[in-house]
């Protein structure tokens, strides 16, 4: 008795759903490098800290304020790249505390700016209701 077995074709490479994946994956990358191009500032040089551990994560809804100190002595403190002096940092926080009570706020302050700068915008920060505030630190280069 003879059998006829019919041998299916080869299936082919499918590239459809490498195409899927691969869109998802760049939609991805493109969306999160925005958000993390808007929060910092590149010509903050964050200080240093001896025993720094990865900082924590994130809240959702956390502020961060960049501030720096010009070569004449301005402060120049910005959110999400617009600048802002420190009655409108004032102002924005208000409205950020009328909507969230417990508003984190993490402050970016460059290393070589004078410590006075740095508690203006803490002040700032806690005239307007804001008491959830964290700094960031980076490790020293020899740790990294």
């Amino acid at each position: 008795m003879k059998i006829n077995a019919k041998i299916p074709e080869p299936i082919g490479f499918q590239l459809a759903p490498m195409l899927d994946v691969v869109f998802l994956l760049l939609i991805f990358f493109v969306v999160t490098q925005k958000f993390i191009l808007n929060e910092q500032d590149l010509k903050v040089k964050v200080p240093t800290a001896p025993k720094t551990t990865e900082e924590a994560s994130r809240a959702i809804d956390e502020i961060i304020i960049n501030a720096r100190e010009e070569a004449d002595g301005t402060l120049i403190v910005t959110i999400d790249r617009a600048v802002f002096t420190l009655e409108q940092l004032e102002q924005r926080l208000r409205r950020q505390v009328r909507l969230n009570e417990n508003q984190p706020v993490r402050i970016r302050g460059d290393a070589d700016m004078r410590w006075q700068k740095v508690a203006d915008v803490i002040s700032t920060c806690t005239k307007a209701g804001v008491y959830n505030v964290s700094f960031s630190k980076q490790m020293p280069k020899a740790a990294q």
